[in-house]
C-alpha cells in the first residue's frame, strides 16, 4: 500500500588505485563516498476493498496524493565518531543535496549518519518545524488557530490521561533514516575492486521511511435516502495523536495533541451492495504517542504503550441547517494500524435525530451536544 515507502540509500566509498606497490605498507588514501537515493515500495496492499470514498480530482486539488510521492531533496548529517562506535556527537557536517547523488570524504573511524527530505509545502507555508541538538533532531508543528477549544474541555477531568494538550497542524510528509556506526576502514579487505570503474567500494545500505504517517478517514450514513444529513462543514479532529517525532529514530514523544483535518460528502456510492452517503478525508500525523518507527528494531510494533484513546470529532450539517458535533472511540483502529491506514465509522442515520431549535445551529467544531448522543448508533469497520 502507499501506506510503508522505503527510499534505499547505498552508499559506495570509493578509492582509487593503485594503493600500495608490491613489498610496501598499504597507503590508503583519504575515502570518497557516493550515495544514490531511490525508492522502493515493499508493502502492497489496495484502497480498493476497504476504501468506498474514492479519491477524485477535487479530493487531489485540497489534500494531494493520496499516497507518499518521491521527495526531490534532501538534509544529510554526518557525525564522525573516531575510533569509539561508542562516542558521543561532538560535532556535524551538515549539507543540503538537490538530488539523489552526492559525493564526500570520509575520515576513516566510525560514523553515524542522519539523512531527511526536505518539505515541499503546497502553499508555500511549512507547519513543520525541526528543533536540533547535537545528538538528535525533533520535528513538531504549528499550532491551529481558529478552533474552539470547548469541544474538548468536558474531556479533560484530573487524572484523565485522555485530556487535550494542544491543537496542531498536521505535519507535511517527510522521510529518514538513522544509520548508525559505518565504520570507514583503512583495510583494503573491506572494500570490493569495481574493474569497470577501476575503483575500490564499500557500499552503505540504509532506508529512509515516512516519519509522517497517513490515515484515510471515512464516515459511512446508512439510510440517508431521506436527507436528513444534507452535508458537511468540513471540521473534523482526532485527539491523542503524537505531538512530536525524533527524525534520528522515529519514535514518536509522549505528550498528545489533537489533529485537525477537513472533510469532504459524496452521495449515493456503493458501499457492500447498499447506496450510501460517504464523508472522507485525508489526515498526516506523526502517528501514536510513544510508538516506535515502522521498522526500528527490524520489526513493525503493533503499536503505542500508552493509555491514551483516540477520539474522532466532527460535524454534520442536517437538512433544517443544525450543526451537530459528535465523538467517536476509534482507538482500537488506530492501534492496529499504527503507522497509518483507513479508518472508518459506519452511523446509521435512522437512529438520528435533529438538533434542537436554537441548539447546535450556530455551532462548527467543536461544541459537542451531549444529549442524543446515546441515540446514535456506531460499529466499527473490522
Amino acid at each position: 500500500m502507499w501506506i510503508a515507502a522505503v527510499i534505499t540509500v547505498c552508499a559506495v566509498s570509493c578509492i582509487q588505485p593503485p594503493l600500495h606497490l608490491p613489498g610496501q605498507e598499504i597507503q590508503m588514501q583519504m575515502p570518497r563516498v557516493e550515495t544514490e537515493l531511490s525508492v522502493v515500495w515493499d508493502v502492497d496492499a489496495s484502497v480498493d476493498e476497504d476504501w468506498y470514498y474514492g479519491w477524485d480530482a477535487t479530493d487531489d486539488s485540497i489534500w494531494g496524493n493520496i499516497g507518499y510521492t518521491m521527495p526531490k531533496s534532501y538534509e544529510v548529517y554526518r557525525y564522525f565518531k573516531g575510533d569509539n562506535p561508542n562516542a558521543w556527537h561532538t560535532n556535524v557536517d551538515a549539507f543540503s543535496i538537490r538530488t539523489n547523488k552526492f559525493r564526500r570524504y570520509y575520515q576513516f573511524g566510525y560514523y553515524d549518519m542522519l539523512f531527511y527530505s526536505d518539505v515541499e509545502s503546497k502553499d508555500g507555508t511549512q507547519v513543520l518545524l525541526m528543533h536540533e541538538t547535537l545528538d538528535s533532531i525533533t520535528a513538531t508543528t504549528t499550532g491551529t488557530r481558529g478552533l474552539s477549544r470547548s469541544a474538548f474541555h468536558s474531556k479533560v477531568t484530573e487524572g484523565d490521561t485522555t485530556g487535550v494538550v494542544g491543537l496542531l497542524n498536521q505535519p507535511e510528509i517527510f522521510y529518514g533514516a538513522y544509520p548508525e556506526n559505518i565504520y570507514i576502514s583503512p583495510n583494503l579487505e573491506d572494500y570490493e575492486y569495481d574493474p569497470e570503474e577501476n575503483v575500490y567500494v564499500k557500499r552503505i545500505d540504509a532506508k529512509l521511511r515516512p516519519l509522517v504517517y497517513i490515515y484515510l478517514v471515512q464516515f459511512i450514513l446508512y439510510n440517508n435516502e431521506d436527507g436528513k444529513i444534507k452535508a458537511v462543514n468540513g471540521n473534523a479532529a482526532l485527539s491523542s495523536m503524537a505531538s512530536s517525532t525524533n527524525v534520528n529514530t522515529g519514535h514518536t514523544g509522549i505528550k498528545p495533541a489533537v489533529v485537525y483535518f477537513t472533510t469532504r460528502m459524496k452521495k449515493n456510492l456503493m458501499v457492500k451492495g447498499r447506496r450510501s452517503d460517504v464523508i472522507g478525508g485525508k489526515l498526516t500525523t506523526f502517528g501514536l504517542c510513544d510508538n516506535d518507527h515502522y521498522t526500528r528494531g527490524g520489526a513493525m510494533y503493533a503499536g503505542s504503550r500508552t493509555n491514551l484513546n483516540n477520539h474522532l470529532y466532527f460535524d454534520l450539517v442536517w437538512k433544517n441547517n443544525g450543526i451537530k458535533t459528535y465523538e467517536f472511540d476509534v482507538t482500537d483502529q488506530c492501534r492496529r494500524q499504527a503507522h497509518g491506514g483507513i479508518i472508518t465509522v459506519e452511523i446509521d442515520c435512522a437512529k438520528l435525530t435533529p438538533p434542537k431549535p436554537g441548539k447546535g445551529s450556530a455551532g462548527s467544531l467543536f461544541i459537542p451536544t451531549v444529549e442524543d448522543y446515546e441515540e446514535v448508533y456506531w460499529e466499527f469497520e473490522f
